[in-house]
């Protein structure tokens, strides 16, 4: 074997085959390098971002932003090794930041530090979300009625949570446009505004599926654009009359609505304990909802006779214990007032 065949032919160290070490190659590469600046578009108003021509919410804080943006635009040497960045970040302005970067790793078996600096530049654009919320864009309303009543207070609260979970849900799955712009209560119920079609038929679906009831859709010819038809649907929903939780006199008894089928009721009948398929019709009246009971403490039990004590006055009173209940003094039940008389629900 030649003998310059075992040494670097730039400096003279020992190397593999006369090949340029390590330490040369190192020192003739350039394997770093920062771009002289980072740009991204950033919503003045929700702060989502906007990338390759789309827009995405914001899930971190803009400093661990400008860290990502910068560690994806920092050019590296695919040879480089054991690779540890740190980036520093100094305000120059509100919408500029001046970053520093140092680098270092193992490049051709040799350790290597470096340094570069480049800055980050935030543009502001309002979003298409924004921007349609703004204009007062919508495509569709949820209207909730109820037969023969007014939704109650109950309804309207749940109403308005079931509306706002379906749309944090679609939001969570990417669809930015699926926003609620307006929720108006009325004498009559309860309107829902919406920005998707697709929105609006996933809460209407959603609370006839909690609440009962049924929705028919309503389309609205608006306009054209590029030759398309431009629709505005209105999802008429209507609540049953009675609702899940109502408790109902029936032939005298107290029943518990358990589901509502058109015009069937599926109740518990708090006397027996069983349940019934009860025809809208035969219903006497409405006594309350199961969520107006409040808890009262057994004070003694005589045969099929409970006295309780009233939360607001400590006054004990009777209720007559439901076939088939094992209740002992000391623990709490749920009563409903009916007027004079109390319904010692399950």
């Amino acid at each position: 074997m030649d003998i310059k065949e075992t040494f670097c032919p730039l400096c003279g160290k020992p190397s593999l085959e006369g090949e340029v070490c390590g330490q040369c190659r190192a020192e003739k590469t350039r394997w770093l390098e920062c771009p002289p600046r980072v740009t991204t578009v950033i919503c003045p108003t929700c702060g989502a971002r906007k990338e390759a021509g789309g827009w995405s919410d914001l899930k971190v804080e803009r400093d661990e932003l400008a860290r990502q943006l910068i560690t994806r635009m920092v050019r590296l040497h695919p040879d480089l090794r054991d690779i540890r960045m740190t980036i520093t970040l100094d305000e120059i302005s509100v919408n500029r930041n001046r970053a520093e970067c140092q680098v270092s790793g193992t490049l051709f078996g040799v350790p290597v530090e470096g340094s570069c600096a480049t800055e980050v530049e935030w543009k502001r654009e309002q979003c298409n979300r924004c921007s349609r919320i703004s204009g007062s864009y919508y495509e569709g309303v949820v209207q909730v009625r109820a037969t023969g009543r007014r939704p109650s207070p109950r309804e309207v609260e749940e109403t308005t949570r079931i509306a706002c979970a379906v749309e944090a849900s679609m939001m969570e799955s990417g669809e930015r446009l699926s926003f609620i712009s307006r929720i108006e209560e009325h004498r009559d119920g309860i309107d829902i505004t919406v920005g998707s079609q697709r929105l609006g038929s996933e809460i209407a679906a959603a609370i006839s599926r909690d609440l009962g009831g049924r929705f028919t859709t309503h389309p609205k010819l608006v306009g054209e654009k590029a030759g398309r038809q431009i629709f505005r649907i209105t999802y008429s929903l209507r609540l049953p009359r009675y609702s899940r939780g109502d408790v109902l006199i029936v032939g005298g008894r107290y029943m518990e609505v358990l589901g509502v089928d058109g015009r069937q009721l599926r109740c518990l009948d708090h006397s027996s304990g069983q349940v019934r398929s009860v025809p809208e019709r035969q219903v006497e009246r409405r006594a309350g909802h199961k969520g107006d009971a409040a808890a009262w403490m057994v004070a003694f039990r005589d045969a099929d006779l409970l006295g309780v004590l009233d939360p607001s006055t400590g006054v004990t009173k009777e209720v007559k214990i439901p076939r088939g209940r094992e209740i002992c003094p000391g623990t709490a039940v749920r009563i409903l007032k009916d007027g004079d008389r109390l319904v010692l629900l399950e």
